[in-house]
């Protein structure tokens, strides 16, 4: 009795658990036909006695078909608990036969599926002005002016990170630039020592004499400016010379008429250049009409001392012209040997720093131009090859070949043929169409591809290895796949080792095929693999 009671008891709650999580998921279409590009509306609809935690689906639920657009949740409440109902409006832009796949949603940590829903898509009438239809999808190959400008950060960003660090450098040491450059862009003649004493002599009244160092500074310049004209004119060990030593220099010159000073002068001068050395030595501040007298004597000596002075002949000024020419030149070669050193260190450094990040080859070949890196790098053109034919990402877009086709087969008509190559033809990329008069079984489609190993031997193609596989598109398509590597012939004596690939795919009506032959290493094998990896094949027209 105890046992039988357990045993309801055990029934009785498993019961209660089960209906107490009582789901139920549904979806509906509001019709199974429907026109190209009209919106068709998708429902689910949860039904619940409580309410949960529900993820619907998003956009890539519903491929083949396109999410155009999505409403809110609508919640009811009903008898047996909750109904919550989600519309999709979906559409599509191909005329034929599609099937909305089953929808997984998932209800707390359960997943709910629905069944799948057959959907019929008609052309829509000649008159598209009086139906609600949207727009048709763009353009494969259009990219908007955002998209190539991120493509072009993506692809420079190293070079554009160090030119605005350069920019930044130059504008922070721009004022120590100007001044570096000066000499080179702007050299005046140098002036005559007479000439430079008088400049000195200006610059100096120009000076405040507020401080002890402003004083000092005073006198350092004013016996220095002196000094210099003495060293070059009268005596040329002037600026090494003692006080004492320099004006017993000047009497003995003017005992001997060497340079006809007077004593009077040379007094003058003898006091300020001891009136210097105290205030320079012993800490010693004369008053400020003192220092403007001293100054104003040095101006009367010089002006005594033009005098003095003969004009220079032509030949010194000649002499001094070419001297200065030298000077002109000289400098002008060291700025210049520096900026190239410069110039020379920063393309290098640019180059090392790209060169790290992105590897040496691959900055080597950006600053040389390498074609077929700049293929790599370009904005891809994307686009269908027949109709339905072919889906292909390349470089530039292929070109229809109306004569002169490739990979013919003698059943079989070709109804396109479309090819792109690059400009030394390392890069061969063809894409077929063809249509058959009877159903190509497919146990026989790899003999019919077989033959196009027969056509790339007659191009030149020699020890061709062979692989076949199964080929599947990014959209799930089907194809074979024989593919291998062979030596190219390039001349008579020269062959160059590279790959073929030979991709086929079967339809209703014929087959399809893309081959791509390659026979260069360095950017071609990505170039390959990125043009393999965007093939897609396009669902055929109901006849």
């Amino acid at each position: 009795m105890k046992l039988f009671l357990n045993i309801l008891i055990f029934c009785f709650v498993f019961l209660q658990s089960v209906t107490s999580i009582s789901q139920n998921v549904t979806a509906s279409v509001e019709s199974d036909s429907t026109l190209i590009g009209k919106e068709l509306i998708y429902t689910i609809d949860v039904s619940s006695e409580r309410v949960e935690n529900i993820i619907f689906p998003d956009s890539t639920s519903f491929v083949p078909f396109e999410l155009i657009s999505e409403y809110q949740i609508d919640t009811t409440e009903v008898e047996e608990g909750f109904l919550f109902s989600k519309k999709y409006g979906i559409t599509s832009f191909d005329e034929g036969e599609y099937i909305i796949p089953k929808i997984k949603i998932q209800i707390g940590d359960k997943l709910f599926s629905t069944d799948s829903k057959k959907i019929l898509v008609n052309l829509v009438e000649v008159d598209t002005t009086k139906q609600g239809l949207y727009d048709i999808k763009p353009s494969f190959d259009k990219f908007s002016t955002l998209e190539i400008f991120k493509l072009r950060l993506m692809n420079n960003y190293p070079i554009i990170l160090f030119t605005l660090f350069l920019i930044l450098i130059l504008l922070f040491f721009r004022r120590q630039l100007v001044d570096f450059f000066n000499p080179l862009l702007n050299i005046k003649p140098a002036l005559r020592p007479i000439e430079l004493i008088k400049k000195r002599l200006s610059d100096l009244e120009k000076i405040n004499l507020d401080s002890k160092l402003d004083i000092k500074f005073f006198y350092s310049e004013l016996t220095y400016a002196l000094r210099s004209f003495f060293e070059k004119e009268v005596y040329e060990r002037a600026l090494e010379s003692t006080t004492g030593e320099l004006i017993l220099k000047l009497k003995n010159l003017s005992e001997i008429n060497s340079f006809n000073i007077s004593k009077k002068s040379i007094n003058r001068i003898e006091d300020v250049f001891k009136r210097a050395d105290l205030v320079k030595f012993a800490k010693f501040l004369p008053e400020k009409n003192v220092i403007q007298n001293d100054l104003s004597i040095i101006n009367d000596e010089v002006q005594l001392f033009s005098q003095l002075l003969p004009e220079p002949s032509e030949e010194e000024k000649l002499k001094n012209l070419n001297y200065q020419k030298q000077v002109e030149k000289k400098l002008r070669n060291e700025r210049l040997k520096i900026v190239s050193i410069s110039a020379a260190s920063l393309i290098l450094l640019l180059f090392i720093f790209s060169g790290f990040i992105n590897g040496f080859q691959y900055s080597l070949d950006r600053i040389t131009f390498n074609k077929n890196l700049r293929l790599l790098n370009k904005i891809w053109v994307k686009s269908e090859y027949g109709s339905p034919g072919i889906f292909a990402e390349t470089p530039d877009a292929l070109v229809r070949l109306n004569n002169d086709n490739e990979f013919l087969y003698d059943d079989y008509k070709m109804e396109s043929q479309f090819y792109f190559s690059n400009s030394n033809q390392s890069i061969e990329f063809f894409v077929s169409n063809y249509s058959s008069q009877s159903k190509i079984e497919p146990q026989n489609f790899q003999s019919i591809l077989d033959s196009s190993l027969d056509d790339l031997e007659s191009r030149g193609l020699q020890n061709m290895l062979v692989k076949y596989e199964e080929f599947e598109t990014k959209n799930k398509g089907k194809g074979l796949l024989i593919s291998g590597t062979s030596d190219f012939k390039i001349s008579d004596k020269k062959y160059k080792s590279g790959n073929y690939n030979v991709i086929g795919f079967l339809t209703e009506t014929g087959f399809k095929t893309a081959i791509l032959l390659t026979h260069e290493k360095r950017y071609v094998d990505e170039i390959r693999e990125r043009i393999i990896k965007s093939i897609e094949v396009l669902k055929e027209e109901e006849k």
